[in-house]
């Protein structure tokens, strides 16, 4: 299975293959809230604000505090060129969010990663066998497998040890044409 997210062309590439995809790096912080309490998993949820910019968190959880980030709101990178270092303007944007939809939210940042969202221009899941080479399977979650991952691990799984399986993949296939076009049009960047 080559399940590698920016790095996934370069494992193709063994096969003869490389498909359209688009890296950017992305940023989360984890607040320091003197209301902590209140974005406990008992009482706050994981939430997505659907909107232009899309925003999404999670109550408390592995960290003191609620993690924010924006979907989809760091600039195009490589595996090689991206950047461990947090983003001043990325992180102003994320502090405005909060503080205007989740005052209490907001403290000073106790954390702030940076991960790559790896994305496919339709924004669908990469999980199919590869042509050709029946015996490899590509998984590319598309900056939201982590919501899927059981599934995917349940699919993956199967398709090493089955050679098949009975969900019904056939709109994530590595061979749709929009992987493979010059130019997609790339739905989720505006």
């Amino acid at each position: 299975t080559i399940a590698a997210g920016a790095w996934t062309n370069n494992l193709l590439a063994h096969f003869g293959r490389h498909i359209h995809l688009t890296v950017t790096q992305e940023q989360v912080a984890y607040y320091n809230t003197p209301h902590a309490a209140d974005f406990m998993p008992d009482r706050f949820p994981i939430w997505i604000w659907l909107d232009e910019p899309c925003y999404y968190g999670f109550p408390v959880y592995g960290e003191a505090g609620p993690k924010v980030s924006q979907d989809v709101g760091g600039p195009v990178v490589t595996a090689d060129t991206r950047s461990f270092e947090p983003d001043p303007t990325y992180q102003a944007r994320l502090d405005a969010f909060v503080q205007q939809h989740l005052p209490t939210a907001f403290g000073p940042p106790i954390l702030l990663k940076t991960c790559l969202y790896t994305m496919p221009p339709d924004r669908d899941f990469v999980l199919s066998p590869l042509p050709d080479h029946p015996n490899v399977s590509v998984a590319v979650g598309a900056a939201h497998a982590f919501k899927f991952s059981s599934f995917m691990g349940r699919v993956l799984s199967e398709l090493a040890i089955d050679g098949g399986t009975g969900h019904d993949i056939g709109g994530f296939e590595v061979g749709r044409p929009i992987l493979y076009e010059e130019n997609p049009v790339l739905t989720f960047m505006t």
